[in-house]
């Protein structure tokens, strides 16, 4: 894929960061009293990060240094400049300085200036505090169409820049805190751009999609206007926006933003790590994923659950998803009440030992590419027509989820493609799934009845697809649709609950109807005169169609009858791959290669016993195994070993198939395939 970012990426040598997060706030008067070379250098030596983010300006809009912006809002008792400190110590050890820098989500800025902030339909602020009723937020989201770039924001990244040479900007609160915005600027802007005089302001409105382009189009252009001024200014910084052109975020990625970054999540990050970063990996740029390197276990705000450690073993398993897909790691940390920009050591040596095992893989893991597989489409066209308001929490991903967990619980690779992207590469998939994505451009319709003709395996879920496909490709004929419920598919030897809003029952006409569906467990004589699937040929290919939210439901339950039901769908339509493995379903097979060398990596997803289970720590990972990978090829290895890891593997060659046999895998390993 071309790759569309701008200024230089340090990954080879810049691989592992700490990003170091305060939020500055008003009454704060001890930032950077200990944030001093003497007392960083020794810490951050702990930790061994190879690039460095600290926190400059937070979501209370307060600043960590002097600022002389004259729109600038710094702690009127601020005794110490933190920056200055963080920058000394970083340049003794011969560290990238990038900046945590709060965007949109500007508190002080919105009470200095609130028609600069974003408003609802209704007149009140955006943004309402977690768990507050509706108009209760305070003017702190900053409309991207304001003057808050120019006489603020913008000034202020210069300003950076001049005094203090950072090297970049992680830019926060701006994706996520973010949703159209209907002040007098925007409505007139959207007016004339598409000729809407009134902004709908009901997601069924079919002036909707119109709406959220719109907001998204101002939002890139917010975004694209303070990196441009940046790279002007000092072309070699690097800017990202957290959560920019993710997983929540499909569609071209239009931003000139050098890399791409989210923070996971303050809870368990594995699974969020799986879906993240399959899709991130696709978007032609540089990439990371931050680790939260702190939890609670019930959640922010709740004064009975105060932020702990994680364990370390809990965050080199959510690094390990990130690691074999390519992308760089960063690790979070907030030391909460110490307020002094003091590092507490003992956490210093926890990220350390997360530092030695990213430092581990960086060879293996850098600059590999995927060996194809599975795509999963993610279609933005769907995303665009059943999104809420806000321009990142407002989309709905659970049938890509499920389907990601589901298929990787069947031990088969995955990727996660947009429209933009597997249009391009369509043809190296040898199975595409699309997951209950009922809007797709004509364009990705027509280049998946090609795949088909010429060969490819499609799976399609969920109601639409009869209309979005046709009875004549699919080889049936649409019969009733039938509106919530619970029926159950024929699945190993029993039968699997599934839960569907929609059921669009079919009747086989040139396609095979398997199974049926059934009002109970038993299958017998209360079945609906409907197949669970069918299986149709088309050309040299094959398309399977599952008429109903199984993938939504899966996400939701994870019943492993569903997930036996879907793998004899896949096995009947794909038959054998060239790499098939054998794996507990707690190991996740990802495959990658760079040029003469195969590398089959196997994460452990195991939790042992989570001491809260909703969001506890997982603090044990026990070995799991016996692991077989057979890989067709047309000669005998050079090498086979295992990496990352130690355990007993042997190898044979015949027939044209290598067969690995690996006894366990504790964390992530690798098998090593060379020539």
């Amino acid at each position: 894929m071309t790759k569309i970012y701008r200024g230089q990426w340090h990954g080879k040598e810049r691989y592992f960061g700490l990003h170091y997060d305060l939020h500055a706030s008003k009454h704060d008067t001890e930032l950077g009293l200990r944030a001093t070379p003497e007392e960083l250098v020794p810490s951050l030596a702990l930790a061994a990060p190879d690039f460095v983010q600290t926190d400059c300006k937070g979501h209370a809009g307060y600043t960590s240094w002097f600022s002389k912006t004259p729109e600038a809002s710094v702690p009127p008792e601020l005794k110490a400049d933190a920056l200055a400190g963080w920058r000394e110590a970083t340049r003794q050890m011969g560290l990238p300085l990038h900046c945590h820098y709060s965007g949109v989500w500007d508190r002080a800025a919105g009470a200095n200036h609130p028609d600069w902030t974003q408003v609802d339909a209704d007149g009140t602020y955006t943004g309402a505090p977690f768990g507050a009723t509706k108009g209760a937020a305070t003017p702190e989201r900053m409309c991207p169409r304001s003057d808050y770039l120019d006489k603020l924001m913008i000034p202020q990244m210069l300003e950076l820049i001049d005094r203090y040479e950072v090297d970049g900007f992680w830019i926060d609160g701006d994706l996520w805190a973010s949703q159209p915005c209907y002040c007098e600027r925007c409505r007139a802007a959207f007016a004339e751009r598409t000729g809407i005089v009134e902004p709908p302001t009901d997601p069924a409105d079919p002036n909707w999609p119109a709406w959220i382009t719109f907001a998204l189009d101002s939002f890139y252009e917010y975004v694209n206007r303070y990196v441009d001024a940046v790279h002007n200014r000092k072309p070699g910084v690097l800017i990202c926006s957290n959560w920019l052109q993710t997983f929540r975020n499909p569609g071209p990625p239009v931003a000139t933003t050098d890399w791409i970054s989210g923070d996971n999540t303050w809870v368990w990050g594995l699974d969020a790590s799986r879906c993240e970063a399959r899709f991130i990996s696709t978007r032609g740029k540089p990439w990371d994923i931050m680790l939260w390197s702190f939890y609670c276990s019930h959640g922010m705000g709740d004064p009975t659950s105060p932020w702990t450690f994680k364990p370390v073993q809990m965050l080199q398993q959510e690094a390990a998803v990130t690691l074999a897909l390519g992308g760089n790691v960063q690790v979070y940390e907030n030391p909460g009440p110490v307020r002094n920009g003091q590092l507490i050591p003992w956490r210093m040596q926890g990220i350390g030992e997360v530092a030695a095992f990213v430092e581990a893989r960086r060879t293996l893991c850098q600059d590999t590419e995927t060996i194809p597989q599975i795509a999963v489409l993610h279609s933005e066209a769907h995303v665009l027509q059943h999104r809420g308001a806000n321009l990142m929490w407002g989309v709905d991903t659970a049938a890509v989820q499920g389907a990601t967990f589901c298929l990787l619980e069947n031990a088969y690779n995955v990727d996660i493609l947009d429209e933009w992207a597997l249009l391009e590469q369509l043809d190296h998939f040898p199975v595409v799934v699309a997951p209950e994505q009922d809007e797709m451009s004509d364009t990705m319709v027509a280049a998946l009845r090609r795949y088909v003709e010429r060969g490819g395996k499609l799976l399609l879920t969920g109601a639409g697809a009869v209309d979005r496909f046709g009875e004549a490709f699919l080889g049936v004929r649409a019969g009733e649709v039938l509106d919530k419920g619970t029926y159950h598919v024929p699945s190993g030897h029993g039968a699997a609950p599934v839960y569907s809003a929609r059921w669009q029952t079919v009747e086989p006409t040139t396609a095979v109807g398997v199974g049926h569906l059934g009002r109970s467990g038993l299958l017998d004589e209360r079945l609906l005169d409907a197949p669970a699937w069918t299986l149709h040929a088309v050309g040299e290919g094959a398309v399977a169609l599952i008429p109903y939210e199984i993938f939504r439901h899966f996400d939701r339950n994870r019943y492993p009858l569903v997930r036996t039901f879907v793998g004899e769908v896949l096995a009947r339509l794909v038959g054998p791959l060239p790499v098939r493995a054998r794996v507990p379903v707690c190991v996740d097979v990802i495959l990658r290669k760079r040029d003469e060398v195969t590398l089959v990596h196997l994460i452990n997803r195991s939790s042992g016993l989570p001491n809260v289970p909703t969001s506890g720590a997982v603090d044990e990972i026990m070995p799991v195994g016996p692991i077989t990978i057979a890989i067709d090829r047309a000669t005998a290895p050079r090498d086979v070993r295992l990496a990352f890891e130690e355990a007993p593997l042997t190898w044979t060659f015949a027939g044209g198939t290598l067969t690995v046999a690996l006894e366990r895998v504790q964390i992530h390993a690798a098998i090593v395939v060379e020539g």
